[in-house]
Formats: C-alpha cells, structure tokens, sequence
C-alpha cells in the first residue's frame, strides 16, 4: 500500500467520526465499548491532510487577448462606408495593449493607388497628443521642468504681464496658458517677440479652466519651447526616443517622407494638398522654424499613430509579440518557405514613459462645457469622456485640416483603442464633439472587441 493510502485510511475514519457525531473515548474511560484498539488515531498534521485532500483551486481566468480578425475590419469599414462618403479611410485597433489589427479603404491617390493601413496622411490635430507624449518624456529625461515659467526657456521677458503667475508647459497643455491664440507662425525671433508683447496675452491668471480657450498657436510655443529645453529640434527627439523604438515611420515634416508613401488631401471634391507637395516641403535645421507644423502637421499612419496609443494604452510600454519560425514546403512549386506565427503568450515589452507620466496626462484638471456637444474633462492634452461608444470611459483627441477628419481612442481599463484617418470626407460631428464616421467605425470594432479587462 502506498504512503498517501496508509494516510488516507485513518483520515477517512475520523471524518466519518465527525459526521456522525462520534468521538472517540478518552484513554482509561468506564465507557461500555472502549479499548485501546478503539482509541481515535493520532491528530493527521496540516501536511498530511493537504497531501491526502489536494485542494481544488478554481481555473484563473483566461488571460485577455485580441479578438479581432481582418474579415472584423473589413466588415465594419463596409457597414460604415454604405452610410458615409470620404476619398480613403484608414484604421488600426489596439487590442490589450498591442497593435492588432488594421484595414482601409478608398484611395490615397484618387483611381491610381489605393489608401492601406500603412499610408501616411497628415494628421491635423491629433499631432497635439504627439507633443504632449515628448513633454512628458523629456521631464523625465531631466530636460524641462514642466511646471517652471517658460520664461525659463524664452528670456525674462516672455511673460504675462497681467498675471501674478505665469504660463507654464503643463499650462499650455491644458489651452490655459493664457496666451491668446494668433495664427500660426514659425521662427525662433519671431515668436519671442509674440511672447514679450503685451498685446499677446489676455488679462488672466494661467492655469484657469474658467478661461480655457483651445489654441493652436499655443502649440507653437509649447513645441518651441520643448526644442529649447532640449537643445534639439522636437522632431529629432520625436524620432530616437519613440519612433525609432516603435519602429513607425512618422514626422512633424512632410519632407522626411516619400511622396509615393503620402496619401493627398482631399476637401469637398477637389485636391487641397497633394502627396508630392507635402512630401517637398523643407526639412528645418534650426529651433523654431518649424513651429508652424506643431499644431497638426504631423504625418503618420493608422498602424503608426496606433503604436503611440498602445503606449498610453498599456501604461507606458510598447508591448508586441515574439514570432517562431517554421520552414514548410510549398505543395505547388515544392520550394521552402519560413512561416512566422505569434508565440502564445510571449511578447517583448519596451518602456517608453513611465507609469506615473501617462497617469498624468490622464489626469482631468476641469471641465469644459460646450454649447453644441458633450461636455469633457480636459487631462494634459487628452481629453476624457464616460460612457461613449460602448466604453465605460475613453480618453481621445480629434483632428480635422485640409479635408482630413481624424479620431483617436483608447479604454486604459481594457487597453483596447483605435484609430481612424479619414480624407476628402465631410464635417459630420456626433453629439459627443467627434467626426461622426470615425466614431461609428470605432464603436463597431469596440463592440467587437468585447469588454475583457486586463
């Protein structure tokens, strides 16, 4: 008989004992009965009784993983599209934390090449979240203190002179910096002389979200300012310390990439920027002088655009998966090919914020009620909504320039989002303050996506 059957023996006994209601007479009793043959076994120690009753543990819950498929993408971009018009639109899905899935549609050169996931498009303002990433990425590189006066970086004499404080990075990013917003501009002395003029600033104290004003111009400092605390241009910092990692293709400057990679813009019909133009424009070597691209100029694709959303999504790291290899013979030609598949449940992880600087730019600082739509809570560039396109919560950011509707989304609960570039469709907004055929795209590929929290 094995150990675990001789301890099983009497332990079975005294738990008949119990259940009956039987105990064993004590040693010497007068009891009718009672012998020393009778006398209960010895007390079973903890070790024993756990090594003759295992415990039953519960199964642990499966852990997340994408559940979206390309025919997925596919179906919800034609369900969509027979209720909108639009040139091109692209899309990718971030699922638990990583890039999954992506898809297109239409033209990025109208009746001569198609748009794809990998299509670059200029962005609009979407490229806000981009600069606001880098700022918080350069705090933590020790090169800007985002909550010092930019008169820090800009001279003594950048400042509000109505105000008893004065506008910091973190205030620009919030569109509360005070500043008032002019139009666009680039040029180092240029916009210098724009911060030491009085006629600059309106009469308010930074940092108020009573007096939120949305500011492109506002852009322009904020990047300019990030170039002089780093001493680089924001787009070489832009492309070492997130793309290159990433391994996305993107710029602030369409001239870094190739006009046959760029889609052309189209508004009501008609070109409003062509691939070739975009992709000529000149590349600046100096601080400032490219300010002007800092507002929305950012190009990029779907896929790469939803690289940087799977960082916030997933707390600060790029998460993506470890492929094997597998040689396989072709039935047809008989010639050796290498199959790469995703090894379950291995990924290779890379941190590019920390923890605490994405929960910082998720952090609501007030509210900003609008006249025609949803009211939203303003984070650091981000901004944050409840219960909207089946989520729990989202945070986001829009973009729209020369006929580009564009939308960006992720659930930090589920680590899920999206991203939707659309060209040449028309200016549709939902009640929520987001281009309607964008937000029906995601809302079809969240629901798809289900509800599984990570």
């Amino acid at each position: 008989m094995s150990q675990r059957s001789l301890r099983l023996g009497p332990l079975l006994t005294a738990l008949a004992l119990l259940v009956t209601g039987c105990a064993p007479a004590a040693s010497g009793s007068s009891e009718a009965g009672s012998s020393s043959q009778e006398e209960f076994p010895p007390a079973v120690s903890e070790v024993a009784m756990q090594d003759a009753v295992p415990a039953i543990l519960p199964e642990p819950d499966p852990e997340p993983h994408p559940v979206l498929t390309q025919e997925d993408i596919n179906d919800a971009l034609a369900r969509v599209m027979e209720r909108y018009s639009a040139t091109g639109v692209t899309v990718a899905a971030v699922e638990c934390g990583q890039v999954s899935q992506a898809g297109a549609w239409g033209w990025a050169v109208k009746d001569k090449r198609e748009m794809t996931p990998d299509t670059k498009i200029r962005i609009a303002s979407i490229s806000k979240v981009v600069i606001a990433m880098c700022a918080m990425a350069m705090s933590e590189d020790g090169l800007i203190d985002l909550d010092a006066p930019i008169s820090d970086y800009w001279g003594p004499d950048a400042v509000n002179p109505y105000s008893k404080t004065q506008p910091t990075a973190r205030t620009f990013m919030t569109h509360t910096s005070s500043i008032k917003n002019l139009d666009i501009t680039r040029g180092l002395s240029k916009l210098r002389g724009i911060l030491q003029s009085k006629s600059s600033w309106r009469n308010i104290e930074p940092g108020n979200g009573t007096y939120w004003a949305y500011s492109n111009f506002g852009m322009c400092i904020l990047g300019t300012t990030l170039e002089l605390a780093g001493g680089q241009l924001l787009d070489d910092y832009l492309q070492a310390r997130f793309l290159e990692p990433l391994g996305a293709k993107a710029s602030f400057f369409g001239g870094r990439l190739k006009a046959e990679e760029v889609a052309d813009l189209y508004s009501g019909g008609t070109v409003s920027r062509t691939a070739a133009a975009h992709a000529g424009q000149a590349i600046p070597t100096e601080i400032g002088r490219g300010a002007s691209y800092f507002p929305g100029g950012y190009t990029t694709s779907a896929v790469d655009m939803a690289k940087l959303v799977a960082v916030l999504a997933n707390d600060g790291v790029y998460k993506e998966p470890v492929y094997g290899y597998t040689e396989v013979t072709d039935a047809e030609s008989g010639a050796q090919l290498v199959v790469a598949e995703p090894l379950e449940g291995r990924y290779q992880e890379t941190r590019l914020l920390t923890e605490e600087s994405v929960a910082d730019m998720e952090t609501p600082r007030f509210t900003v009620d609008l006249a025609e739509y949803s009211s939203f809570d303003q984070c650091l560039i981000l901004r944050r909504q409840e219960d909207i396109l089946g989520q729990k919560v989202l945070y986001y950011h829009t973009g729209s320039a020369y006929g580009v509707y564009s939308l960006m989304t992720y659930n930090p609960e589920t680590k899920n989002g999206v991203v939707v570039i659309t060209t040449g469709a028309r200016r549709n907004m939902n009640e929520r303050g987001m281009y309607a055929l964008c937000a029906d795209l995601m809302e079809l590929l969240y629901e798809k996506m289900g509800d599984q929290l990570v």
